[in-house]
């Protein structure tokens, strides 16, 4: 797919959001994409090229999170519910919507909904990041000392291609998803290219995972919900995605087989079904 112009929002308090759109709101449904901690709006393509293949031409907006990609960065601390201010500063103008996720995407599509009720007409929530107590910030988490240490610059997006596919979190993904990844994760420099989501960025948002406390009002959520999951999730195993589908009034649960928590890249094209069978309920 020829990539769409990339355009921007500003959010409530004057940042930036940035975002790809394919397509114009109609009378059809719309859809919103929302990526994962550390990641970009642009892993978001092949999920939509499924979509369009699937299910035929759609609106689709696909933003950065804050702090992430062209987005803007606010000061520390980070919180996750202002994701969902940003997303009903956007999704609000359209009639009718459906949200799909990624982790720290999907739980922001949560707040959002918890935010303005009825911004949604329906959720795909790909490994949510929605966990019950103990709340609170935790800057030693094991997510936030790994972010810390992830490197920063590589000598070029060839370098960072070769990196990136010896590590084993990437060992699955299909390769029009790390394509997608190289190219819209890093910016140019002067002596090579660096991520855009820093490092002390990506901790941040670990950091403040564990603070939204979206778990103790999930039942308030009441659209129909699809929660996905890889069969090999670290995260979201089966006792805990029945748990958390049970504290939803519409939610269903589906485990995707020989997939991990990385399975919006390992298989974009099962996603695309998820929110090709909501846009069909919504007819």
């Amino acid at each position: 797919m020829k990539d769409p112009a990339e355009r921007s929002f500003v959010a409530r308090d004057g940042l930036e959001v940035a975002y790809l759109e394919w397509g114009r709101p109609s009378d059809r449904p719309s859809v919103v994409v929302v990526h994962a901690t550390g990641f970009c709006k642009e892993l978001s393509i092949p999920i939509v090229d499924d979509l369009h293949e699937q299910w035929g031409p759609a609106h689709v907006v696909a933003i950065d999170q804050r702090a992430h990609g062209d987005s803007g960065t606010p000061p520390v601390p980070f919180d996750w519910w202002d994701v969902g201010r940003d997303l009903v500063e956007l999704v609000g103008k359209w009639p009718r919507v459906v949200g799909v996720g990624h982790s720290a995407g999907g739980a922001a599509l949560v707040l959002a909904e918890l935010t303005a009720p009825a911004t949604f007409d329906a959720l795909v929530l790909v490994e949510p990041i929605m966990f019950p107590p103990p709340y609170g910030r935790y800057p030693d988490n094991p997510m936030a000392v790994a972010a810390r240490r992830r490197r920063r610059r590589f000598e070029s997006r060839a370098a960072a291609h070769e990196n990136w596919s010896s590590k084993p979190a990437f060992a699955g993904w299909q390769a029009r998803a790390m394509d997608s990844y190289v190219a819209g994760g890093l910016r140019s420099v002067a002596d090579g290219v660096v991520l855009k989501c820093t490092p002390e960025s990506e901790a941040e948002f670990f950091i403040a995972a564990t603070d939204h406390r979206a778990w103790d009002r999930l039942g308030e959520i009441d659209v129909e919900t699809t929660i996905v999951a890889g069969e090999h999730s670290t995260t979201h195993g089966e006792p805990f995605l029945g748990a958390l589908a049970g504290r939803m009034r519409k939610s269903s649960a589906v485990v995707v087989p020989e997939a991990s928590h990385m399975v919006w890249m390992e298989r974009p094209e099962v996603i695309a079904g998820h929110v090709a069978t909501s846009l069909d309920k919504l007819g």
